[in-house]
């Protein structure tokens, strides 16, 4: 059991009520429960936030399904100590899968299955059959698919050319994805299947189908089930041909057919289908959107961009770095690491309880819902000083736990796929630089909006300048700027230091 934080340690704005201060326990009840599904809904960041200011590090909101024995619809717990307490023991804090589920047996079922979705000796024995793409040497073999798409989209861009980069990294990421996780070949370049891929996942969160969940003719959760339908002959097809016509391929699908666990157990094609399925969302979405956000940053902070352009420029000389060389590019390695930590492409995760358990002070039934916060985690000031400020420079000093930095997750359920992508992270972000000076367009606001990932809502229009341009950099307005500090003065990180003491007033009320 851990110990509840006291009110004296937490933010200033954190005022528990006198029935919170008596019990140790904060909640939320009544209205204002019902309030905070659409608030979470519309802006999770800012719905926790606001929780956490007003409540602390954990609270427990009520369940306002009438339907339902549950006490509590979800507790809310953030910080290093309680993502140490869920991470390590994953057979108490069971996964709850990545999207909604659907009827039994279905297309849809057998899609969102995959390694996120398993629990328990399922996902052990799984997770070692999926380990073989991800080996090093399997790694490396990927990088030429790598180096070859972001060479033909780079190709593709004019200087002075305006283009939206979340929709260019979204291509890019679903290209590099097709190759590296299922090697198709030329005539299916089109990425069709791709598109249904994504098209399935963002189909997934619409709050439409959320809220009317029947499969009648013409709802969008009938649409959901076939396309999830037509997906599965599309993968089921393809494992089928691969099966017949093996080529010895080095592809994540070629090498999961080929993949054995001690007892010689093998995946089955239902597995297949939702392992490639959540692994081709991991790379690609989650790609896609850390990309966005590091190339967007960078443009922010045009002092470090130059800083990083001259690390890179120096030691590859305009070529696409290799895997040998990566050890050579710090200052590289800082900035995807500090921009994963202020803008983290999932800002929150949740877990189901296996049987009862204390989670501070509060004691939780079995089945009960926990929902943890990376982005949260990652702006708590205790951890990381002045935690709106982008400075890659502060892992030169600071080095915080491993439930204290989380974009992939820690403990035995920690993102498979971690070093395939830093791999494809620093080699895209080599080659963009190298390329040529980003900025973002003028007047641009940009907003998150919510799904698998935090992206932004209308895009994001940059402008592609020569190397040796004077370039302008205007600065976003949206509420963007409430997740990153954007001030003038913290655009050149020589000015202030990255460990100096942050005022415990730092937040603005919600």
């Amino acid at each position: 059991m851990l110990n509840h934080t006291t009110a004296a340690s937490l933010p200033r704005l954190f005022v528990p009520s006198t029935k919170e201060r008596r019990s140790g326990r904060p909640e939320i009840n009544g209205i204002r429960a019902l309030k905070l599904l659409p608030q979470f809904l519309s802006d999770p960041v800012a719905a926790i936030q606001q929780q956490y200011d007003r409540h602390g590090p954990i609270v427990a909101v009520a369940n306002i399904d009438p339907w339902s024995s549950r006490k509590y619809s979800f507790v809310l717990a953030v910080g290093e100590e309680f993502n140490r307490q869920i991470f390590t023991d994953p057979d108490t804090f069971c996964s709850r899968g990545l999207v909604l589920a659907g009827p039994a047996a279905s297309a849809h079922q057998v899609l969102r299955h995959g390694l996120i979705s398993m629990n328990g000796a399922e996902h052990r024995q799984q997770r070692r059959l999926l380990m073989p793409p991800f080996l090093k040497r399997n790694i490396n073999a990927y990088h030429d698919d790598i180096v070859t798409h972001t060479t033909e989209m780079l190709q593709s861009w004019k200087f002075g050319q305006q283009r939206d980069i979340y929709g260019e990294m979204h291509q890019l990421s679903l290209r590099i994805a097709s190759d590296v996780l299922f090697g198709w070949d030329k005539e299916e370049r089109s990425y069709h299947t791709g598109q249904k891929f994504a098209e399935w996942l963002s189909r997934c969160f619409h709050l439409k189908v959320w809220l009317l969940q029947l499969n009648w003719p013409g709802t969008p959760y009938r649409k959901l089930m076939e396309l999830a339908d037509e997906l599965h002959r599309d993968l089921s097809a393809k494992i089928a041909s691969r099966r017949a016509n093996p080529t010895g391929r080095n592809d994540v699908l070629s090498l999961l057919l080929n993949a054995r666990d001690d007892d010689g157990t093998a995946l089955t094609d239902a597995d297949l289908i939702g392992q490639t399925n959540v692994l081709f969302i991991a790379s690609h979405e989650t790609l896609a959107t850390t990309l966005t956000w590091t190339l967007f940053l960078l443009s922010q902070h045009p002092q470090v961009a130059r800083d990083l352009t001259d690390e890179l420029t120096g030691q590859l000389r305009g070529e696409p770095p290799t895997s040998q060389q990566f050890s050579q590019l710090p200052l590289l390695e800082r900035v995807i690491k500090e921009s994963m930590r202020v803008l983290p492409p999932v800002v929150y995760g949740t877990r189901r309880t296996a049987c009862d358990v204390e989670l501070g002070h509060h004691h939780l039934p079995e089945g009960s819902r926990i929902l943890f916060s990376q982005y949260m985690t990652h702006h708590l000031p205790e951890l990381f000083p002045q935690p709106a400020r982008f400075l890659p420079d502060r892992w030169l000093t600071e080095t915080p736990g491993p439930y204290a930095y989380i974009p992939f997750g820690a403990g035995p359920r920690m993102c498979i796929g971690y070093e395939f992508s830093m791999s494809m992270l620093r080699t895209c972000v080599a080659m963009i630089l190298q390329h040529g000076q980003l900025a973002l367009a003028e007047n641009t606001r940009i907003d998150r909006k919510f799904a698998v990932t935090m992206s932004p809502s209308q895009g994001m229009p940059m402008i592609m300048y020569r190397p040796d341009a004077n370039v302008p950099h205007p600065i976003a307005t949206g509420n963007i700027r409430d997740s990153v500090d954007l001030s003038p003065a913290t655009r050149d990180p020589s000015r202030t230091s990255a460990t100096a003491a942050i005022p415990s007033d730092h937040r603005k009320a919600a």
